[in-house]
């Protein structure tokens, strides 16, 4: 595959706004206690090495690890367990190693490289995580004509070159793991997808993106250049049994889940109002998504000065665009409740709060639409590289 730019790592207030990423992980749990019950732990004096691929700047990572070495202690307490949190060489890596500095919980290194090719010495992990990274491209394919992500792109030439691409860097991240991994060792992964209809769980916020780099002054080259570099896969191309069985990986167990986003669940109970929700998609969609815009912007001859006016500029009209849609939904059922209660003479109870319920249910009823869907996957790793090879031609 063609390298089209350098893969950048996300934005430096990742932590602070990837409350989304953290709800996946905790759905991971009950994956991580059944992959540690399989493990085989073999005795040694060596520490036992544990891998996250797509650290980012570690908060959600460190709360994953730190799960991982909890059931691991239950099986053995007394073997020393080296976390290395892996992720690209752009990552806020500052971010990353002051939390490790500040918790000093476990023993934890940096790893900084791609996922895609071999970051540990063979046959030397025993425990390999990734959560919400894989749909990650290891290089953009191709720029999209007619939208900044493949789930809205209409261009068939385009998409087919999306696909080989997720196709290929899938078969690569397994074949890299496949190499670092030992015998009886375990993966854990909770790959970014789609449902069955093909619904990303958030495509509203996902499409708001493409309309704000339209509405601010981008050149017709930026705005081609704003690609966003990944690829949400169905459940079924998760469960590639050709890829398991290439790279020696036996599935223990594999669901499709939709996590909802937590800030709704907030705004749902009462805990934030409207605006404070629209912020916090703002602030979230920014987290993760920003650096390909800053990238085309930078590549396209952008002075720094100029890129960050825009930058504001885009993060402005989208979290304006994104009030206007929720408030917009929230008056309809206003007004519509109001033509209902005039034209049947409905009574209201005693606190005048008949109608307003009825409002907030509807909207909550849209807004359970905003969730994360993800696969999660556990496999047991099996023969040596070698011997995968030899049962491949036999």
């Amino acid at each position: 595959m063609t390298t089209m730019s350098t893969i950048l790592g996300m934005a430096k207030s990742y932590n602070l706004n990837s409350s989304p990423q953290l709800a996946a992980v905790e759905a991971s749990l009950p994956f991580i206690r059944e992959a540690i019950d399989v493990l085989d732990i073999s005795p040694s004096s060596n520490p036992l090495i544990i891998a996250d691929f797509g650290s980012a700047q570690g908060l959600n990572s460190m709360y994953a690890m730190k799960m991982i070495i909890e059931h691991l202690k239950k099986k053995d307490e007394r073997r020393q367990i080296l976390v290395i949190h892996n992720d690209l060489p752009t990552n806020d890596w500052t971010s990353l190693v002051e939390l490790l500095n500040k918790d000093k919980s476990y023993y934890g290194l940096a790893n900084g490289q791609s996922f895609y090719e071999q970051c540990l010495p063979m046959n030397s992990l025993s425990i390999g995580y990734s959560s919400t990274a894989i749909h990650w491209f290891s290089s953009k394919p191709c720029n999209l004509s007619d939208h900044c992500t493949f789930d809205f792109a209409q261009d068939t030439k385009e998409r087919d070159l999306f696909k080989r691409q997720a196709h290929f860097d899938y078969a690569l991240f397994l074949e890299q793991r496949s190499s670092e991994l030992i015998l009886g060792s375990v993966l854990i992964l909770i790959i970014l997808g789609t449902d069955d209809y093909g619904s990303t769980g958030h495509d509203e916020q996902i499409n708001l993106l493409y309309k704000c780099a339209q509405l601010i002054k981008l050149t017709p080259k930026e705005l081609l250049d704003y690609t966003i570099p990944l690829y949400l896969r169905s459940y079924s191309e998760c469960i590639d049994y050709e890829l398991f069985n290439r790279y020696s990986f036996e599935l223990i167990k594999s669901e499709f889940n939709s996590v909802q986003m937590p800030f709704f669940k907030q705004y749902q109970d009462g805990q934030i109002t409207l605006d404070e929700l629209t912020q916090s998609i703002t602030l979230f969609n920014r987290s993760w998504s920003e650096s390909a815009l800053k990238q085309s912007l930078l590549n396209n001859g952008r002075s720094e000065e100029d890129t960050e006016q825009l930058l504001t500029e885009f993060w402005t009209t989208y979290e304006t665009e994104a009030k206007e849609h929720l408030y917009k939904y929230d008056s309809s059922l206003k007004s519509r409740n109001a033509d209902e209660h005039a034209n049947t003479g409905v009574v209201e109870d005693e606190a005048g709060l008949g109608e307003e319920t009825d409002e907030k249910e509807e909207l909550n009823d849209e807004l359970e639409e905003d969730e994360e869907n993800t696969s999660i996957l556990t496999f047991s790793a099996g023969p040596d590289e070698l011997d995968a090879v030899t049962e491949e031609f036999d």
